[in-house]
């Protein structure tokens, strides 16, 4: 008679069937463990820095625009006490000297060796209405006149020029006439150009040449712009000064012209501070020069 029911598998082995249940709940744990929702990353807490005690913050300064002026005094050389006075002024002053006067080499020695200011030659030139009975008329020593040869004013002016030690320039004293004469004015400057130095013209003549000249030669060269001291109240030079700053402004530089009057130098004194409280600054001369 035929065998009925189930086909023989093999025999059940229970230890098998055991740890395959616990391997199922190992791995179902598993699964529950990491397909849940990421946890979150705790982070460190950063606090704000303690403001700084008694320590203000850093401002931003804004400078001022600088501008330039340039102060020659005129006329030294025969009075040290008056460069003595002058050294008061909290400022490198420009200073022409003359030739041929008592202390012109002292001077000049004094003001390059002990304040390291600039000097020029102080170049005695023919004026308008010459009078040698006038002191107002009249040029002084080792003048260049009109009436002498092309010659004669090279030699003149190179002897003022050997005269005054360490000048890096040449202005002129008087020479309202002598600056309107081109062939002269050619003589004088072709020394100077020699000797590199440079010219500032001071404007005694509204008709000068000579800064055309200089120009047209390649002989370095600048304007007088104000004259201080026309008036001997220090009032007055207060007010050129001003004009000083109007003109550094509108120009970007300056060029000013004194003398050695006590009202000047005191006027010079009180008034530095406010150059440099309008943004202005005294320079040497030959910084302005073009």
């Amino acid at each position: 008679m035929a065998k009925t029911g189930r086909k023989d598998k093999g025999p059940f082995r229970p230890g098998l069937f055991v740890i395959g249940v616990v391997a199922g709940i190992i791995a179902g744990a598993f699964l529950i463990k990491f397909s849940g929702p990421p946890t979150e990353i705790e982070r460190p807490v950063v606090k704000a820095a303690a403001p700084l005690t008694g320590v203000q913050p850093e401002k931003t300064v804004i400078p001022k625009p600088v501008f330039k002026v340039a102060i020659v005094i005129d006329d030294m050389g025969s009075d040290l006490k008056k460069l003595n006075e002058l050294f008061e002024v909290d400022a490198p002053l420009t200073v022409a000297v003359l030739p041929f006067q008592r202390h012109s080499k002292a001077v000049a020695t004094k003001i390059h060796l002990r304040k390291g200011w600039e000097v020029i030659l102080h170049l005695p030139m023919e004026p308008k209405g010459l009078s040698l009975g006038d002191s107002d008329k009249n040029p002084g020593k080792g003048a260049l006149l009109t009436s002498m040869s092309a010659r004669e004013v090279i030699r003149q002016t190179l002897a003022g020029i050997n005269d005054v030690p360490y000048a890096g320039g040449v202005n002129n004293h008087m020479g309202s006439k002598f600056t309107e004469d081109a062939v002269l004015m050619w003589a004088a400057l072709n020394v100077m150009r020699q000797n590199k130095l440079y010219f500032l013209d001071s404007r005694t003549s509204a008709s000068s040449i000579a800064g055309k000249i200089a120009r047209e030669m390649g002989v370095r060269n600048a304007d007088r712009n104000v004259f201080l001291d026309n008036t001997r109240e220090e009032k007055y030079i207060k007010g050129q000064l001003d004009e000083l700053v109007t003109m550094a402004r509108r120009k970007g530089k300056a060029i000013a012209i004194g003398h050695p009057y006590p009202e000047t130098i005191a006027a010079l004194k009180r008034n530095i501070s406010f150059l440099k409280e309008q943004g202005v600054e005294v320079v040497k001369l030959s910084d302005l020069v073009d």
